[in-house]
This record gives structure tokens, sequence and C-alpha cells, in this order.
């Protein structure tokens, strides 16, 4: 009598492949073994179960009777298998959130609140990845995204966590090396030709989008220049005091309060640009989701009321007063910036 510890388990996928595929070699690429493996395996089996699967021709493989009726029931066993996999391992999975973000704002924004994400919800394991393309649910491993944009992100849900507008930036200690206390106190964009302007090819429009919202497009061409492939370093390389970087005030409000940054021009430039929340539709949206959502939103919140206070003190911040420019000049122009 025949037992099942003296069935190689892994045959029956074997089978199952040759089977589906008609073809012993293109099953070996499936199950990563040569053909000639795939034909050992499943005559070792035949000599086991005493029947023959397959008919064998010259570039294909047909199913005897015997083995039609084989191959159902192994692909009902294998079903069956994965199945109880899935059952089993579906509790712990209902614990991962996966979350897809843009990397500046994790790095600049999100990683630092996650502890009392965590405090709060410790049962959920959050698994994160970075990317600057649009996520495909329908291919890609996860459960929401955070992404920036105007909205209008098709199918999927959406909610608005943040919309922000630019400011350039640099350390004190360089704006003091440059510029002398009266000049300080009412520098103008112009001003900015006598710096370096740091630029990110991930953010390749927000200089020339803030220049000329500032009535001051020729600084682009005059001003010297560094180039970075992403906006985090081009901030580091602003906070280090190699020059200007303009950032999105969201990213950099905690380095403008630890003083590592002023931000010297109180020209506010309107932006419909913001950072979303999308996930697909679901008619029960999980406890996961949802706990999650409900908590970056109220951080969210709390951050816009953060740079409502730097407003109100940004006058006298760092000791440098930001001199608005006069209303003639507050042009209002659309804004095209991608942010990262």
């Amino acid at each position: 009598m025949l037992h099942l510890r003296q069935i190689n388990l892994n045959s029956l996928r074997i089978v199952e492949s040759a089977a589906r595929l008609g073809n012993f070699t293109r099953a070996g690429e499936e199950q990563l073994i040569t053909a000639s493996a795939v034909s050992q395996r499943i005559k070792n089996l035949e000599d086991q179960l005493r029947f023959r699967i397959f008919h064998r021709r010259s570039n294909a493989v047909l199913l005897t009777a015997a083995g039609e009726a084989f191959v159902s029931h192994v692909r009902e066993a294998l079903d069956k298998i994965l199945e109880a996999g899935l059952e089993v391992s579906y509790p712990e999975r209902e614990k991962v959130l996966k979350i897809s973000v843009l990397p500046t704002f994790a790095t600049r924004w999100l990683l630092k609140r996650l502890p009392s994400f965590q405090d709060m919800h410790p049962d959920i394991h959050l698994h994160i990845s970075t990317t600057y393309n649009a996520i495909d649910f329908t291919r890609e491993d996860a459960d929401l995204a955070i992404r920036y944009g105007q909205g209008s992100f098709g199918s999927l849900y959406e909610q608005l966590l943040l919309i922000e507008d630019l400011i350039p930036v640099c350390s004190p200690t360089l704006l003091h090396q440059k510029l002398s206390r009266e000049k300080i106190r009412e520098i103008r964009p112009e001003d900015l030709s006598q710096f370096r302007l740091l630029h990110s090819e991930t953010c390749t429009l927000n200089w020339k989008s803030w220049l000329k919202f500032a009535g001051a497009p020729k600084v682009l061409n005059t001003a010297p220049s560094t180039t970075f492939d992403s906006c985090m370093l081009s901030f580091e390389a602003a906070c280090q005091g190699l020059g200007f970087a303009v950032a999105n005030r969201a990213y950099v409000a905690d380095d403008i309060i630890a003083g590592k940054l002023v931000a010297p021009f109180d020209v506010q430039q309107p932006n419909k640009n913001g950072w979303h929340i999308v996930y697909p539709n679901h008619n029960i949206v999980p406890e996961k989701i949802q706990a999650f959502e409900d908590w970056i939103t109220q951080q969210a919140r709390h951050c816009a009321e953060e740079i409502g206070q730097l407003d109100q003190v940004g006058g006298e911040l760092n000791g440098i007063r930001r001199p608005q420019l006069p209303d003639s000049e507050q042009k209002i122009l659309p804004l095209r910036i991608n942010s990262v």
C-alpha cells in the first residue's frame, strides 16, 4: 500500500504545472528546474502510482484519462492547502499596514510622528515603502499611499491632509556672512543672486515658480547653483550653509523653530497642491486603514497649527525681520510645482 510519506509532494506541483502548460520545458521554467528533471520526477511518480499520467509527444504532453482525474484531485488538494495557509495567516496579515509614501514626505514629516501612532496602535505592524511613482493598487501590494498633487486620483478614495506654500530657506550663519544686519532687515528676492541656489532633480520647477511669483525671475540665471538628486539633500545642504533651498514649509518648520534655518522672505504664494491620503474604495474601510487615516489627519491639523504659529512669530524669528513685498508686487500667479 502506498503511503503519503512515500510521495514527493513537490512532484504534485510539477505535475500540475506540466498539465496546465502542456510542456515539460515550460513546466521546468516555472518550477525553476530542467525539463529532464521534470520528466524524471513525473516518471518516478507514475511508477509509484502504477499508472501513466501523460502521453508523451515530441513537443508536448497530453493527460491520459487517469491523468485527468488525478490532476483534478491534485489541483483541489493544492487549493485546499493554500486556503488553509491563508486562513491561518489571515489574523497576522490583518495586523500589517502597508503604506507607500514619497521619500521626502517620509523623512521630513512622517517618521518623526510615527511613534505616537505606534503608541496608540501597538497591534498594527507598519510596512513603509518609498517611491516617486504613483502606486497601482491593482498590481502592487499596498493598503494606502500618501501622494502630492491637486487631487483627482482616479477612482481612489482621497482625503486632503495639507496644503502648503514654498519658501526659500538658508542657515542663519550664511545669511549673516553674506549680508549686513541692515541689509538683512531689508532683504528682497533680487538679493538671492548673491547666494547659491540649491536645486533638486525631483522638484525642478520650484525655484522657477517662486522667483517668478516674487518678481525676480532673472535670479535663476544669475545666481550660482548646485543640483542634488533629491529635495532631502538640498534641505540638508541649506542647513549646512551651502546656499538657499526652496521648500514646502511643512518640511522645514522644525528646522526653522530649532534655528537651523531661516525664512527671510514673507512672500505668500497660493498653492492648489497638497498631500493626500489615497486608497482603493471599500464598502467597509478596514480598521487598520481607518485608524491610520484618523491619526494622520489629526497630525496634519496639528502641523497646520504649528505653521500658523510660525507666521505669527515669523517677523522676528531668529532675529530677522521678514519684509513683505508691497501689495502691488504680490502678483497672484498659478503655482506649478512638484514636491516629493
